[in-house]
C-alpha cells in the first residue's frame, strides 16, 4: 500500500468520537468549528459505483477536497477491476474509507443475528477490498438503538452521523439539492457534515455546483470581511480526533513510515 493510503487508514483508527444518550446521533456530527466560522465536511454513502463514483472523484480532485466514503460491502466487494481501481484511487487521492454495512439493512429493525452479520460482513468486505482497517461507520438510515450502540462499542467502531441531508437520494433533483446545501451553508456558523451519495446522478450534477458556489461565496465574504466557509479535509479531521499530542507525533513519524503501524498501534487507546 502506498504511504498515503496507510496513513489515512491509521489516522482513522484513532478517530473514535464520543456518543450521546439522546435519541438520534449527536450533532454537530463532527464536533465544533475550529476556525470560528462555518465549516463543511463532504461525505458520500452507498458506493462505489463504476458509473458515478469516478465522476465524483474527478470533481473533488479539481477542488482539492478530500472526503469520507462510507462503502457498502456489496458494492465494494463486487469482484471487478473497475471497482478495485476506484477503491485504490479513493485512497490514492487522499480520501478516507469507512463502512456502511454489507447490504444496507436497518440494523435496529432486523433480527439481531442479521444485524451482526450485516455489520461484520460489511466491515470485513470493505477492509479486504481496500486493504486497510476501518474505524468509522455510518448506520443505514441514520438508525440508532441500544443494540447498535453495543455492537459498535464491542467492535471499537465510531458512528459518524451527518448534519445536512439534501435528500438527493430520494428526489433525484440536483437543482433542489444545490439550493438546499447552499442555503444552509449561507447561514451556517459552525461545522456541518454533508451527506451525499456517490451512486446517484443527482450527486454527480450537484457536487460541482456546490463547490463552485463555495468558491464564489468565499470571494464575496473576503470582500465584506466575513469568515469564509472552510472545507474540512477528512484526514485532517482524523488527526484532530487523535489523543492530544499524538497528531503531531504521527506527522513526524511518517518520515520513517516503515515502523509506523506498530508504533501507532501501541500509542492508540
Amino acid at each position: 500500500m502506498k504511504r498515503s493510503g496507510l496513513l489515512i487508514a491509521l489516522l482513522a483508527l484513532g478517530a473514535v468520537g464520543d456518543g450521546a444518550a439522546a435519541k438520534g446521533w449527536p450533532t454537530p456530527a463532527a464536533g465544533e468549528s475550529t476556525s470560528g466560522g462555518p465549516e463543511i465536511l463532504f461525505t458520500f454513502d452507498d458506493g462505489p459505483n463504476p458509473k458515478t463514483t469516478p465522476l465524483v472523484l474527478d470533481t473533488l480532485a479539481r477542488h482539492h477536497v478530500r472526503a469520507v466514503f462510507f462503502m457498502v460491502g456489496e458494492m465494494a466487494g463486487a469482484h471487478s477491476q473497475k471497482v478495485s481501481a476506484i477503491i485504490h484511487r479513493i485512497l490514492r487521492d487522499g480520501h478516507v474509507i469507512a463502512t456502511h454495512t454489507m447490504k444496507h439493512k436497518d440494523l435496529c429493525r432486523v433480527p439481531e443475528a442479521a444485524a451482526v452479520r450485516d455489520l461484520d460482513d460489511g466491515k470485513a468486505t470493505v477492509e479486504q477490498a481496500a486493504g486497510i482497517p476501518t474505524a468509522w461507520f455510518r448506520a443505514p438510515f441514520g438508525s440508532r438503538c441500544e443494540r447498535l450502540e453495543r455492537m459498535l462499542a464491542e467492535r471499537h467502531l465510531a458512528h459518524f452521523h451527518w448534519d445536512l441531508d439534501p435528500q438527493e437520494w430520494k428526489h433525484g433533483d440536483a437543482a433542489k439539492a444545490v439550493k438546499y446545501v447552499t442555503g444552509e451553508l449561507g447561514r451556517a456558523s459552525g461545522r456541518n457534515v454533508l451527506l451525499m451519495h456517490d451512486i446517484k446522478q443527482a450527486t454527480v450534477k450537484a457536487l460541482p455546483e456546490i463547490l463552485e458556489w463555495i468558491d464564489a461565496e468565499n470571494t464575496r465574504r473576503e470582500k465584506s470581511h466575513k469568515k469564509p466557509i472552510r472545507i474540512v479535509q477528512a484526514p485532517a479531521l482524523a488527526v484532530e480526533r487523535l489523543p492530544r499530542g499524538l497528531g503531531a507525533w504521527l506527522l513526524d513519524a511518517t518520515r520513517g513510515a516503515r515502523g509506523l503501524p506498530a508504533a501507532l498501534a501501541s500509542a492508540l487507546p
